[in-house]
């Protein structure tokens, strides 16, 4: 029996949630590498509260499409649709009050990221230390902090070339293409 596309979406959205709730029942009360999140999910660094990327590309608002979520062991992600003239583009990772301690800017100077470049180190008690990054064309990015010996920083790498679409978009191809769903169904 076919799946509807409301159907499918409705199934893609529960399973991760799902998952997530199952994750974070254990019977200890510990997750599952204690040394690298909390019993939130979250990295020890994130203290437990849900970080956003916070820039000139959403006017520094807090919006759940640019929630961070977990991409990989270390990785922790969003994406983002830039316009290459409209660079640079100033940003940070914080949660939803600027809190001491996961209000993420740059380490040290210059704080700058471009196509190629490696990543920048974190300070999360940063106050105005804003990152920049520079895109060489229009398109999706995928910003990132990555934790290493529980140290944070940033990346930022394109995902798609010259097309730019909503967030909405977006996020749903990205999850179409992990659950291996066709996009075109019937």
């Amino acid at each position: 029996m076919k799946l509807n596309r409301f159907k499918k979406m409705l199934l893609l959205l529960s399973t991760p949630l799902a998952a997530l709730a199952m994750s974070a029942c254990q019977s200890n009360g510990e997750s599952a590498s204690a040394d690298v999140t909390t019993g939130t999910g979250h990295p020890e660094v994130f203290q437990g509260r849900d970080i956003y990327l916070r820039g000139e590309m959403n006017d520094y608002g807090v919006q759940r499409s640019y929630r961070l979520r977990k991409f990989d062991e270390n990785r922790y992600c969003t994406v983002a649709p830039l316009r290459s003239d409209w660079s640079p583009y100033r940003f940070k990772f914080a949660d939803e009050d600027w809190s001491k301690g996961t209000n993420f800017g740059y380490n040290s100077p210059p704080g700058v990221l471009r196509e190629g470049s490696g990543p920048a180190r974190l300070n999360g008690k940063s106050r105005f230390e804003e990152l920049r990054y520079e895109p060489s064309a229009d398109g999706i990015y995928r910003f990132c902090i990555v934790i290493e010996n529980k140290v944070p920083y940033a990346t930022v790498t394109r995902l798609e070339n010259g097309k730019l679409t909503t967030m909405d978009e977006v996020i749903r191809r990205e999850v179409a293409a992990q659950f291996s769903i066709p996009e075109n169904d019937e």
